[in-house]
């Protein structure tokens, strides 16, 4: 069985660290605040530094609006 490091989180885990859905974190790439890197294993399998997560944790993200 292969462990994903410790350092990368997948898609779903780093949007919990994060605080935020998939579908903000998803925009968040899409907008370059972030970006993720594919697993040699399974391209489809979206990883993202928890270097880069604890970076974009310090910064203040507006709240999403209700509609």
């Amino acid at each position: 069985m292969t462990r994903v490091s410790d350092d990368y989180l997948p898609l779903e885990q780093a949007a919990e660290y994060l605080g935020v859905s998939r579908p903000k974190l998803t925009r968040l790439v899409r907008e370059g605040a972030i970006s993720y890197s594919t697993s040699p294993l399974d391209k489809r399998l979206k990883l993202f530094r928890r270097f880069d997560l604890d970076a974009l944790k310090r910064i203040p993200m507006p709240k999403e609006k209700a509609s």
